[in-house]
């Protein structure tokens, strides 16, 4: 009896995440739970395991063998770096002299920007592979002053040109943004490898580039969670957001959340073999093995204690060394201490690039402790035609955005208007790949405005032609502005768990109301409150009108025709394909009768706690103050 005791124990400890209350307890259990795990993986999710046993014995045998041969098998990537530099940087002193020098001569082979025999670290590809490449490449350098690298460049060289391009990045982020934004799947992968530059660089001005960045980041991610979400609008969304692994696939800037903040009442649903058995969990633990913490202001953010509050950032677009257009994204969003809202309107480069079509613009959080905690709502464009399998018209799992919807938001209360035409207006452009996901509707678009809730709400009430929703204490009403159907037997990925409602309709749209029992009462008080709201719908002109419980109005006039804007500048490989500016998908909002502010004027951070304009990040929630000033070569940061 005693043995199955303790085989009880093991198990648990194993699988079931025991303590998981603050950051540093998540953090440990991540990294005692890879004690002995087996090495069998080859490439970039097999390394950060690898650097894990280290943690445990500097001198695993087994671990330091892997990471010695790391780089030279047949699934060596850009992935690697960033994990080979931590490991070198950490447990310089464990590898022997031979190990050492045979790491040393992968590396110089790898100095390259090309794929043949290897891939090397001086590329650039999308804003993660950036990154993980010359955040890694300036470690080598510093790591191995006589190497004699592929390029011809000395290792003081090396270093001052990956200084260099980190440098002209990471100010341009500063002034404008990115496109990989908030990603699901990228955010953890653009973010750790910088956080390994803070703390090992030795220059004080590349430390200061890379802490300026991670301000930033932390930044955005800590306002922009709602109990482990993302809060849309944000880029790259390859996968839906998951809270429980046992029947799904979580993806990678989740299980960073988790590490991070908690996921509040669903943070136990993470099992410690995850990060074992789940190939999108190992990036969280090279989060877990990094040595440098967040501020603790960024933590409280995070938290519910904060709300209730109204933020306003802005994105760009993609393009080589930062140099996206500014204001592809403008996005709002409202933090309550129940439920978050995010929203946003968007600028398109005609036709899409990058990631326009994996972008999601919308999304409404919950407090609830289900596998999913949120609803969205989109017009199927990108992926129509149904040609692929994970492309079709109920593709939610992947970007969820349109063209053809525009999106009207004040604190707790939303109107979202669709206007879809007959045929496509951006044939073959600028991509006849990307093109091919949606010709099959090219002359007859999908007319359909939809959204989606998890069928785990535990009440559901249709009454005077709104749909109500409660959770827990959460109250959420939505009013299609037409005729409507539910679909509630649709089988898949990102249809499992959920209730469809579809519009079918070539201009429709949806308004959203939230309340909570703090202050709506009742649920059956906020269903009555909300019946009574004026709503004011005129389909000729494309402008809805609604007041709110609070007696707010709202009123949006959709912009049609997607007008270009041009540019003085555009990103060098669209300027190429003639495109010279970005097609506008920005309605006219009034709040309380008052113009809303245009996307040019749309500030970088706007909330009580972080501001951020004309490249000065200001930071200060009462209890911490930190200021980052990037107008100048190099940051200059302080901090109380």
């Amino acid at each position: 009896m005693k043995n199955l005791i303790v085989l009880f124990v093991i198990f648990s400890h194993t699988l079931f995440a025991q303590d998981l209350t603050s950051y540093k307890d998540r953090k440990n259990q991540v990294i005692s739970s890879l004690m002995d795990v087996t090495l069998v993986e080859r490439g970039k999710h097999g390394l950060p395991k690898a650097i894990a046993r280290l943690e445990s014995d500097p001198y695993d045998e087994a671990a330091l063998t892997y990471i010695t041969n790391d780089l030279d098998n047949r699934y060596q990537s850009m992935f690697d770096f960033p994990g080979m530099a931590l490991a070198l940087c950490r447990y310089w002193d464990s590898f022997n002299e031979k190990q050492l020098k045979k790491i040393k001569r992968d590396l110089e082979k790898l100095a390259k920007s090309d794929k043949q025999g290897g891939e090397g670290f001086l590329g650039h590809g999308t804003e993660n592979h950036a990154t993980m490449m010359w955040s890694s490449a300036y470690l080598f350098g510093q790591l191995f002053p006589d190497a004699r690298w592929a390029n011809g460049m000395s290792s003081t060289e090396l270093m001052a040109d990956m200084k260099e391009r980190l440098r002209k990045t990471f100010k341009d982020v500063y002034d404008h943004g990115y496109a990989e934004y908030l990603s699901t799947t990228y955010e953890v992968v653009m973010n750790f490898p910088v956080e390994m530059l803070m703390e090992y660089a030795e220059d004080p001005e590349v430390k200061a580039i890379a802490e300026a960045f991670m301000l930033y980041k932390w930044s955005l991610l800590s306002l922009n969670n709602f109990e482990g979400t993302i809060l849309a609008p944000y880029g790259r969304m390859n996968t839906q957001q998951d809270h429980l692994s046992d029947e799904s696939y979580i993806s990678a800037t989740t299980y960073y959340n988790w590490l991070m903040w908690g996921w509040g009442p669903a943070t136990g649903n993470v099992k410690l073999d995850q990060f074992d058995d789940y190939q999108e969990a190992s990036y969280t633990i090279f989060a877990a093995l990094s040595g440098v913490v967040p501020p603790s202001v960024f933590f409280r953010l995070a938290s519910n204690d904060s709300a209730p509050f109204e933020l306003k950032t802005s994105a760009s677009s993609f393009g080589p060394f930062g140099t996206g257009v500014p204001h592809w994204m403008m996005r709002k969003v409202f933090r309550n201490k129940t439920y978050a809202i995010g929203t946003g309107n968007f600028r398109w480069t005609p036709g899409g690039d990058y990631a326009d079509h994996d972008a999601n613009g919308f999304n409404i959080s919950y407090h609830s402790p289900d596998r999913f905690n949120y609803i969205n709502c989109f017009h199927p464009y990108w992926y129509s035609d149904g040609d692929e399998l994970d492309r079709t018209a109920d593709t939610w799992y992947k970007g969820t955005n349109s063209p053809f919807q525009q999106t009207a938001h004040s604190k707790n209360t939303v109107i979202t208007l669709f206007n879809i035409p007959q045929k496509d207006p951006w044939v073959n452009t600028p991509s006849e790949t990307k093109w091919a996901w949606r010709d099959g509707h090219a002359d007859n678009l999908k007319k359909r405005g939809m959204l989606r809730y998890p069928k785990s709400v535990d009440e559901k009430v249709e009454e005077n032609g709104w749909i109500f929703l409660r959770e827990g204490d959460t109250y959420i009403g939505i009013r299609p502005l037409k005729s409507y159907y539910e679909q509630t037997d649709l089988k898949g990925k990102g249809l499992d768990g959920f209730n469809i409602v579809k519009s079918d309709h070539s201009q429709t749209g949806f308004v959203f109301e939230l309340g909570s029992k703090s202050e709506s009462g009742t649920f059956d008080k906020f269903r009555r409150t909300l019946n009574k709201n004026r709503l004011s719908i005129d389909w000729k002109n494309m402008r809805v009108t609604y007041t709110d419980s609070q007696k707010e109005k709202l009123q949006i006039q959709y912009q049609e025709g997607l007008p270009i804007a041009p540019e003085n500048k555009m990103p060098e490989h669209l300027s190429r394909k003639g495109i010279k500016g970005m097609a506008e998908s920005v309605p006219v909002v009034k709040i309380k009768n008052k113009s809303e502010l245009g996307y040019r004027q749309w500030p970088m951070i706007e909330s009580p706690s972080i501001n951020m304009d004309n490249s000065i990040l200001k930071i200060d929630d009462g209890q911490t103050e930190i200021t980052v000033n990037w107008q100048g070569n190099i940051p200059v940061i302080n901090a109380n």
